[in-house]
């Protein structure tokens, strides 16, 4: 009979199918024999059948006793107040229905003065209405391992000084909060997923903390975590995705901690930190958030090693008085690389920053920003504002005292200029080129003869960026197209000659301590002023020409100081020369008109009655023509002597 089903024994594959079916045999007696999905030790445990009552087994049960509940459902609300074991047959073979109630499906309560330690393994604790699926208090300690719980307002409330611990778990289907920790509690949770909750994953206050590892919060309904108070959160290997506000909210003095995790996909921001709170993130990744990191107030965060990437608006954002250090980290494929507004402070530092839309790293106000070893490639532009050069690394090894642009050894012009040694000299051949260019040190760029234009990459981005330690010397060359012709902040330095700065949103943009002198230049058609000056900037303008600006020609703020001599100022749609702020102005043999309103003016009532800003600086000067200004040629009248031979001063500073 054997020959006849197994075909020759003799043969090879007959004696392996010989031995196959011999194995199939042996796998299904040892199956049928122990059982795995039956009770642990049926002779060491009290079993629960269905339609019996758990509670009655809980009181009845001694401490550390193993209640083994068959596969079923059970409709009933537990309270345990004893150390023991809870098991059922496995999730979606066993499951405790609280059905529709306020209190808790299963409520670890101790009574006595001293913890109490229980284990529920292997179950599906669910149920509607309000309140909590579980709940543990007081100094109660409970371990949940392989199960699911969902349903109810909040899937697991744990208060007091209770501590619990999650293995291979799902929390899932609470109307509000998966899991909510206040008072000190404690929450370990490993292997496990919280997800598709009403609102929040994690709710964490007082000085609650929770350490999750291999776990993953997604598809929440608002935040993944929220923190408050001095809560604490430490994540290692998690993921935190597709929720549909922020993946973590710090408040208060709360702290994260993220090593090796992935932050992705959430509709707000990957991680948002307000007041005094603290995050530390470590290998890890914030892939496409609304800005990837976003500290306010005074918020500190420290990353190592990660990446934050694909941003809607910008990788970092750091404001207010907030803290930031990034060393080895790579911030990419944002709209903005790292956005800093305020008196924060920055430390960058062996960091990769590429292909930003806008800006590699951008500061306007009084930001301490230090670092270097910094990696730049494809930002639209890759500095920004009042910044350090050295922040910067060139793209080639300034080696070079002379280059003729183009030049086919150099990939783009930001990469000729880098390649030149400090003092050296850039020469463009006829032609229009695409800068976008970032200068960080001494350097002359000049026309080789002929037409030459410099265009912006596009009218959000400046055409020439210099930061501190530039120091331009520009020659013959024409610059157009950009958010403004020349953004110069920091201590930069810049000095025009024979240029035109035309049709940009604004032509030249001067802050901080930096500043700017004009020979025989054109300041034209720009969408907004021609020249701006705030902070304590310079700007020195000799026989130029400022016409057909869209606001006015030249705008003075703050304490900045602007002197213009034998220059003409015409056909500004927003005025000639306008002031506000404790600017110092000295106007010398100009010819100041046809301007849309005031040739000059403060930018104050009665000459703007709408105005909220007001003039307490000095204006000097004569000499000066006025004609054709259709408002007026000065307001306040007391301006009057900048058109007389003699001249005068109107000083209101203080």
């Amino acid at each position: 009979m054997l020959r006849t089903l197994f075909y020759t024994p003799q043969s090879k594959m007959g004696r392996r199918i010989v031995i196959s079916v011999l194995v199939v045999f042996a796998i299904v007696i040892g199956l049928l024999v122990i059982r795995p999905w039956a009770a642990p030790h049926p002779d060491d445990v009290v079993t629960v059948q269905r339609g019996e009552s758990i509670q009655a087994a809980i009181d009845a049960a001694e401490a550390g006793d193993v209640i083994f509940l068959v596969r079923g459902e059970f409709n009933e609300s537990i309270v345990i107040d004893k150390p023991l074991t809870l098991q059922g047959s496995g999730v979606g073979r066993t499951a405790i229905d609280g059905e529709r109630g306020s209190g808790p499906v299963v409520e670890v309560l101790c009574r006595g003065t001293g913890p109490i330690d229980v284990k529920i393994e292997e179950l599906t604790i669910t149920g509607s209405g309000l309140g909590s699926i579980v709940e543990i208090s007081s100094q109660g300690r409970l371990e949940l391992k392989n199960c699911a719980i969902s349903g109810r307002h909040q899937g697991v409330q744990v208060s007091d000084s209770a501590r619990i611990i999650l293995t291979g778990c799902t929390v899932s289907d609470s109307a509000q909060r998966a899991l909510t920790l206040t008072d000190s509690a404690r929450a370990s949770i490993t292997d496990s997923r919280i997800e598709e909750n009403g609102r929040f994953g994690l709710w964490l206050d007082s000085s609650a903390q929770a350490t999750l590892s291999d776990s993953e919060v997604s598809d929440n309904g608002d935040h993944s975590f929220w923190l408050r108070d001095e809560a604490r959160v430490e994540l290692t290997s998690c993921s935190i995705s597709g929720n549909r506000g922020h993946g973590v909210w710090l408040m208060g003095q709360s702290e994260a901690q993220l090593l090796k995790c992935q932050v992705t996909g959430n509709s707000e921001n990957g991680i948002l930190a307000e007041d005094s709170a603290r995050v530390e993130m470590t290998d890890s990744k914030i892939v496409s958030s609304w800005h990837g990191i976003e500290l306010f107030s005074e918020a500190r965060a420290t990353l190592t090693g990660s990446t934050v990437s694909q941003s809607i608006i910008s990788g970092i954002s750091v404001q207010h008085s907030a803290h930031i250090t990034i060393s080895a980290s790579n911030i990419s494929d944002n709209i903005r690389g790292v956005w800093l507004r305020g008196e924060v402070v920055a430390d960058i530092i062996d960091s990769l920053i590429e292909e930003n839309e806008l800006f590699g790293i951008y500061s306007r106000d009084e930001a301490e920003v230090t670092g270097g070893g910094n990696r730049f490639r494809g930002n639209g532009v890759d500095l920004v504002g009042n910044l350090p050069g050295a922040l910067r690394m060139p793209l080639r090894e300034p080696v070079e005292t002379k280059i003729t642009w183009p030049d086919e050894d150099y990939d783009s012009l930001q990469e000729a200029l880098d390649a030149l040694v400090p003092g050296g000299k850039l020469l463009l051949e006829p032609g229009e080129y695409t800068a976008g260019l970032t200068v960080g040190k001494e350097v002359a760029i000049e026309a080789g003869g002929g037409q030459v234009t410099l265009r912006g990459k596009s009218d959000e981005l400046p055409v020439l960026s210099l930061v501190d330690g530039a120091d331009l010397h520009l020659s013959g060359v024409s610059v157009s197209g950009g958010s403004e012709g020349l953004l110069i902040s920091g201590a930069a330095r810049a000095v025009l000659v024979n240029c035109t700065v035309y049709q940009n949103w604004e032509g030249i943009n001067l802050s901080h301590s930096s500043s700017v002198e004009l020979v025989a230049c054109r300041i034209a058609e720009n969408e907004r002023r021609g020249i701006f000056a705030g902070g304590e900037a310079q700007v020195a303008v000799v026989r130029c020409t400022i016409s057909g600006n869209h606001e006015a020609g030249v705008a003075a703020t703050d304490f900045a100081g602007v002197t213009i001599s034998d220059s003409m100022v015409t056909g500004n749609r927003g005025g000639g020369i306008l002031l506000w702020g404790s600017c110092r102005v000295t106007l010398e043999g100009n010819t100041i008109t046809e301007n849309s309103r005031f040739g000059v003016s403060t930018n104050e009532p009665p000459c703007f009655p709408t105005s909220r800003w007001s003039f307490h600086g000095s204006i000097s000067g004569s000499a000066n023509t006025f004609e054709g200004n259709r408002r007026g040629d000065v307001c306040p009248p007391e301006l009057e002597f900048l058109g007389t031979a003699e001249g005068g001063e109107m000083d209101l500073l203080p």
